[in-house]
């Protein structure tokens, strides 16, 4: 298994990038993907730790979500900051899980996560639309690794 920076090729890095950008742009919602090398314990918890490290938690609509995948292990979770959370049900968050993990069983890491990115983005475009142009992008799109 390639380490969490050679995870994914050039080119599938700048696609998720662009789902990314083209994601937040009717929104003020964030996205971002975190890939880690290694989760030893559980991934939803070393997902929040990395949501706080990453300062997701500081936008100012609190409208941030995280793609957190540990490559090594196998792992990934995803949190959304508060206003996210009061917004879409359980069901919401479950059946993208599903989704990752029907694409990422078959070995199709890169589409998972686009999928996943767009579905969150429509989301955040429905519960958090950009009506002022505000579309500041507080946090940066690019994928983070540790």
């Amino acid at each position: 298994m390639p380490s969490a920076v050679n995870f994914l090729s050039d080119k599938e890095k700048d696609k998720i990038v662009d789902a990314i950008r083209n994601s937040e742009m009717n929104t003020t919602g964030e996205i971002r993907i975190h890939l880690d090398e290694y989760c030893p314990d559980d991934a939803y918890e070393r997902a929040v730790e990395t949501f706080h490290r990453l300062n997701m938690d500081q936008t100012p609509f609190r409208n941030a979500v995280l793609i957190y995948i540990a490559v090594k292990d196998r792992k990934f979770s995803i949190v959304g900051d508060v206003a996210v959370n009061e917004k879409v049900s359980k069901d919401f968050w479950h059946n993208i899980i599903e989704q990752m993990q029907h694409e990422f069983r078959l070995g199709h890491y890169c589409n998972g996560m686009v999928l996943c990115i767009h579905k969150i983005g429509d989301i955040l475009a429905s519960h958090f639309p950009d009506l002022d142009n505000y579309n500041k992008n507080e946090l940066s799109d690019d994928i983070s690794f540790s």
